[in-house]
Formats: structure tokens, sequence, C-alpha cells
């Protein structure tokens, strides 16, 4: 499973790959070169990379986002619920 994250280090989109069959977890960053594997059964580092960040600020575009609604239990006396909790 890959998801968008934000950088640790610049704060541009990164990517976090869930590797299970290597029982690892890889975040990496095109845009200032980060790194970081760690393990997910001990969560040991296992590879890293951070170089510095340049003097100059940069702009952080926001990341899209999906909002679901949570599942609502239904219940036969809802309105029962409702009027209760006007009281």
């Amino acid at each position: 499973m890959i998801e968008a994250i934000r950088c640790p280090n610049c704060g541009a989109i990164a990517e976090r790959h869930h590797l299970s069959y290597l029982a690892q977890v890889k975040t990496q960053c095109e845009e200032c070169d980060y790194l970081l594997v760690t393990c997910t059964r001990s969560g040991h580092v296992l590879e890293s990379y951070a170089p510095g960040l340049p003097s100059e600020p940069r702009k952080i575009k926001p990341i899209a986002v999906r909002l679901t609604p949570f599942a609502q239990p239904h219940s036969n006396n809802s309105r029962q619920d409702i009027a209760a909790l006007k009281r």
C-alpha cells in the first residue's frame, strides 16, 4: 500500500510504502531526497538519509483529503433518543 504524506524533512508531498512482505515501511521524498526505512516488527531504522534543507522558504501545497462519514448505528427508537437529548 502506498500513501501520500507530508515529508518530515521539507514538508513536500512524499510517499510512504507499507511493504508487508518485507515487514518494512519506506518513506521517501523526491523533493529533498529524504529516505527512511523502518522495520514494522522491531521499529528499528534499517536505512535513512535526510539531507539539509535549502535556506530559501517554499510554499507548501495542501494535500487533497477525502472524508468519509462514520457508519451510524440504526436504532428503532431514534426519535426517543433525540427527544432525550433535547431535555
